[in-house]
Formats: structure tokens, C-alpha cells, sequence
């Protein structure tokens, strides 16, 4: 059973009537009074580089806030790219790196998601081990040195479930098909194709970044022997940039179908 998100990077709520207080308490605004004031013009120069500092902050969660999924066009739909037809009831693949406009292209992890669902298309979920040996030789022979799959780790509102916890082992799911990922010590069945190594040393996944710099590793990127490791799978933080893959999404298809009983 798929883990059922409504938003897979929910927003928060807004922040800025408490960052606009923050500013206005932190504004070099000097004490009235009778008589002239002399104000300290470091601890004025200290205030004012305060304030820009907050002000800093509130533009980029203005722009983090504003960052959501995209809804599919119907006409870049019909007209999408298929180039390769496959092992999951006749999905087609989109490869960011075969097609022209985008063969230089990089992106991180919500933009090459837009993108694809721009086409009624998902980032790419790997649900079996054909499909993986399928998008493992696409890297091998594109000789590209990494991509985005769907992949997504469950850190935020409503993965509180305790079926979810440890989130680094139970808490994956892909986020183009909503179905599970096995948790990564399972020893039944197939559980992915996660690297026993990685920049720090250790089996993925590991949220490396995180003990670095505080930044989650919450998607899943495919490494081609970035570490000796082969082409494999990495907990990656969603920042960082990359090609991806586009799987065909029904879900999206029949949104866009709905508006335009021609798309194939």
C-alpha cells in the first residue's frame, strides 16, 4: 500500500507577520526624548546589518513558499517526448540528457518534477529489478554520471506514523506512483539497489549532509560510480542538480485526458 501525500513538500505555515515584528523590534529606531540624542554609530551600523539579515531571510522563504507542484498542460502532454517504451504497461520514458533543449541541462529535484509533470509525466519510480537494470543501462550507456528518480523520504507533515520510523529505514516512498519502498534492511525479497558506500564511508542511505550542514538527504538520485560503488542508488539532498528520467504517470494522463480526449 502507497504512502498517500497530498503535497510531497508542503509548505509551512507563512511566516512574515512574526519575521515583520522581528525587523521592526530590530529597526534602529532611537528613544524619544527632550533633549538630543547621540546614537553609537557601530551599535547603529550592528542594528541596521541585523535588519538586512532578517530581511535576507524573509525573500528566501518568500521564494521557498512559492515553489510548488505544477499541474499538467494538456497541449506539452499530448506532444511529449517518449523515448522508450517499456516494461510498465507501456509507459514512456522521457532521458533529460537525449533531448535537445534540455541535454545540458541540470535541475534539482522539484524542478526536474515540474518538468515531467508539466508532460503528465513523474520523475521515475523503481518498482522492480527489471526497471532498474533498465534505467541503470540507460546511465551506462548515456555514460551520465548521475539522475533524479521520484524517490522521497517521509520528513514531513503527516510521517509521523510509527510504520514510518526510523524514517531513514522505513520512511521511502516513490512520489510518482505513491508505492512503497521496502524498508533498506529488509533481507526479503528485493529492497533497491542502495550503494554500500558513499562520500562518508558508510551503506546508503546514510543522510551524510545532515551530520554536515544540517541539510536533510530526502531524495533519491541513481550515482554512476561516483565512489567506486557501480551505478547504484544515493539518499541525496534535493538541492543539488541533476538530469533525470520522466516516467509516464496515469494519474496525470487522465487529469489531462479529461481535457482533451486526444492525448495518447
Amino acid at each position: 500500500m502507497g504512502v498517500m501525500v497530498a503535497h510531497p513538500l508542503p509548505t509551512t505555515p507563512w511566516p512574515g507577520s512574526a519575521l515583520r515584528q522581528r525587523v521592526r523590534r530590530l529597526s534602529p529606531v532611537t528613544q524619544r526624548s527632550s533633549s538630543r540624542q547621540v546614537v553609537d554609530p557601530t551599535a547603529l551600523l550592528a542594528r541596521m546589518l541585523r535588519v538586512c539579515v532578517v530581511l535576507a531571510l524573509l525573500v528566501v522563504m518568500v521564494m521557498g513558499q512559492g515553489r510548488e507542484l505544477i499541474r499538467p498542460d494538456p497541449k506539452a502532454c499530448k506532444n511529449r517526448i517518449k523515448h522508450a517504451a517499456t516494461f510498465r504497461n507501456g509507459h514512456y520514458y522521457f532521458f533529460s540528457w537525449l533531448h535537445g533543449p534540455t541535454q545540458k541541462h541540470e535541475r534539482d529535484w522539484l524542478d526536474a518534477r515540474n518538468i515531467c509533470r508539466k508532460h503528465c509525466q513523474d520523475l521515475v519510480s523503481i518498482e522492480t529489478q527489471e526497471e532498474n537494470t533498465f534505467v541503470k543501462n540507460a546511465l551506462g550507456e548515456g555514460n551520465v554520471k548521475y539522475i533524479w528518480t521520484s524517490g522521497r523520504k517521509c520528513n514531513f507533515d503527516g510521517c509521523d506514523r510509527p510504520d514510518l520510523k526510523p524514517t531513514i529505514i522505513n520512511g521511502w516512498f516513490w512520489s510518482g506512483s505513491n508505492g512503497r519502498i521496502p524498508p533498506t534492511n529488509s533481507t526479503f525479497g528485493w529492497n533497491g539497489d542502495w550503494s554500500r558506500t558513499g562520500g562518508g564511508n558508510q551503506p546508503q542511505p546514510d543522510n551524510r549532509e545532515f551530520g554536515e550542514n544540517g541539510t536533510d538527504e530526502a531524495c533519491i538520485a541513481i550515482l554512476n560510480n561516483f565512489y567506486n560503488d557501480g551505478i547504484v542508488w544515493h539518499d541525496v539532498a534535493c538541492h543539488h542538480v541533476k538530469p533525470w528520467i520522466c516516467e509516464d504517470s496515469e494519474e496525470l494522463l487522465g487529469f489531462a485526458r479529461s481535457l482533451d480526449r486526444s492525448i495518447p
